[in-house]
């Protein structure tokens, strides 16, 4: 079972604690939960390998990514994600057919790295991994994104777009159903400029937009405007007055058009029903636009469309990119001389926003955006010391190779609005804005970056 040691490595434990151990050492907060269970019924956690390993002859499916919990198993509670993971269903006529070599031509013709892993269902279907070369804190926001790069995965690969979530149960891996494995591994932020690239992909070929008019003049929705049968009025109803709302539509048109799509029907719903739709469509909170899945669902016809949501400026936004806050802490370098000392936590605290002088960046993410100007060549670390009397030095390093600060790029996470974003909060040093320093110049990162 080296394929499963290979997916948690450290989050499980060979053997239960003995409770003196947990006396002594308390609960892991690095430890993960896995569920296992036959057929959807009674789920089992298990934080050991000794118990995974037992529990592959009694169990058929298993959770890749783990939980904090042991009582709970969704979004919400996950820990760490460990694998993106899609369904490719062979039961529908897309797929019907399929085998083994098809799938990895999807793969290559989708742009994506070589799986890791490979699993067959009874059905014939296949379930593909691609393990993570470092696991991801489950925080909202990541698995949020997660969602959106599994989603577009499944669009590119015809797999099943129901069996999407960082939560889903997927075939426990044996020797029998394996039929591909490989030591590949994809880093999360590789996938996220993968998902970067086909939504600017997609909007080349013309793909419908949400706020386009376009919207209700694809075939799909025209078909489903012509009326439907009982047994498909309610979704077709809600389906259809979200479509007019990505569309511009206030919602006293939408029901307006609604009542006269009714009278297509056969029998037509009663007017509460569609107040109803309506209402719960345009309510605070509900979805931007229709689902993909729903439409073609319903009308038998392949849709597809992306949603736009304008990028707000970052003096609007509670969270700032991390490529802004690489642009912060070279603002401060140069500040500095080009050299920074002091323990890192207080180091951290000098970093703040060159827009809004409160908000500070975390510890956590003033290390990880060090390390990477290291590994870029930017900027040079060294310390002395140990313990808190530690002192590091951060300075940047000379190049000849100069641009200016607007081509600045950071490739992890790239540069579009729906990139995992760090998270700001309050703090009181002042940095003066881009426009104060003039001219200004950086290291050519991107060049290094690509």
């Amino acid at each position: 079972m080296e394929v499963l040691r290979n997916l948690y490595r450290d989050q499980l434990t060979e053997a239960p604690k003995r409770a003196s151990q947990v006396e002594r050492t308390g609960y892991s907060k690095e430890l993960g939960w896995i569920f296992v269970c036959h057929e959807f019924t009674q789920p089992r956690a298990i934080r050991t390998y000794r118990s995974l390993f037992g529990a592959k002859e009694k169990y058929t499916y298993f959770t890749p990514n783990t939980f904090y919990r042991n009582d709970q198993r969704h979004a919400g509670s996950l820990r760490w994600l460990n694998a993106m993971v899609i369904d490719i269903d062979v039961k529908t006529s897309q797929n019907a057919g399929m085998i083994f070599p098809d799938v990895m031509d999807r793969v290559t013709s989708a742009g994506l790295p070589t799986p890791s892993l490979v699993v067959q269902t009874p059905s014939g279907g296949f379930h593909v991994y691609w393990y993570l070369k470092e696991p991801r804190r489950a925080f909202p926001k990541v698995v949020d994104h997660y969602k959106r790069v599994q989603r577009m995965i499944a669009e590119e690969m015809n797999a099943d777009l129901q069996a999407i979530g960082a939560e889903r149960w997927f075939r426990l891996p044996t020797e029998e159903n394996t039929v591909f494995r490989s030591g590949e591994r994809v880093s999360f932020d590789d996938l996220c400029d993968w998902l970067t690239e086909q939504q600017g992909n997609q909007s080349k070929k013309g793909k419908v937009a949400l706020g386009s008019t376009d919207l209700l003049s694809h075939p799909a929705i025209l078909k489903l405007l012509e009326g439907v049968e009982e047994g498909q009025r309610d979704n077709t109803c809600y389906t259809l007055a979200l479509a007019y709302k990505a569309a511009g539509y206030e919602e006293d048109q939408a029901l307006s058009s609604l009542y006269y799509w009714n009278e297509k029907n056969s029998p037509s719903l009663r007017q509460i029903e569609i107040k109803r739709k309506v209402k719960s469509a345009f309510k605070p909170g509900s979805p931007l636009g229709p689902s993909s899945y729903w439409i073609e669902m319903l009308s038998g016809i392949e849709f597809k469309y992306q949603v736009w949501e304008t990028a707000k400026l970052r003096e609007e936004r509670k969270y700032s990119h991390l490529t802004e806050w690489i642009e912060d802490i070279l603002i401060l370098l140069r500040q500095n001389k080009g050299c920074i000392r002091g323990s890192q936590r207080e180091l951290a605290k000098m970093v703040t926003s060159s827009v809004d002088s409160t908000k500070r960046l975390s510890y956590t993410s003033f290390k990880r955006l060090i390390e990477e100007l290291v590994d870029q060549g930017i900027v040079c670390k060294s310390v002395s010391g140990k313990g808190r009397g530690a002192v590091t030095t951060i300075q940047l390093v000379s190049k000849d190779n100069l641009v200016m600060l607007g081509n600045l790029r950071f490739k992890k996470n790239g540069p579009n609005s729906n990139t995992f974003i760090d998270k700001v909060v309050g703090g009181s040093f002042t940095v003066p804005t881009v426009c104060e320093i003039s001219p200004l110049i950086y290291f050519d990162i991107f060049r290094r970056g690509s």
